[in-house]
């Protein structure tokens, strides 16, 4: 093997063009799904939408990982977050 990069060969290929003379300028897209309440898109790790508001993402009651609001149960460790939302406003009215 020469050493060489795989990809040096590859010449079909585009480099996004500086933003100034002499500056190199990547743009990295960040994973985005649309806002459950107006719809539009927001980064993957956002809690809140910078839009309308709503909360996107909470922590899980259990395992306290970011999970979305609209989820029943937490896909990291499996609580019934109905189940826990009820214990908890339960705990707190007594």
């Amino acid at each position: 093997m020469c050493g060489h990069n795989p990809l040096h060969h590859i010449t079909n290929y585009s480099r996004p063009e500086p933003a100034q003379p002499g500056m190199r300028h990547f743009q990295v897209q960040a994973a985005t799904r649309p806002c459950p309440s107006c719809g539009v898109p927001v980064q993957e790790d956002f809690v809140f939408c910078p839009r309308c508001g709503s909360e996107i993402l909470t922590a899980c009651p259990s395992c306290h990982r970011a999970v979305q609001t609209d989820w029943t149960r937490c896909a990291y460790c499996g609580t019934d977050r109905l189940a826990a939302k009820t214990q908890a406003s339960t705990h707190s009215h007594s």
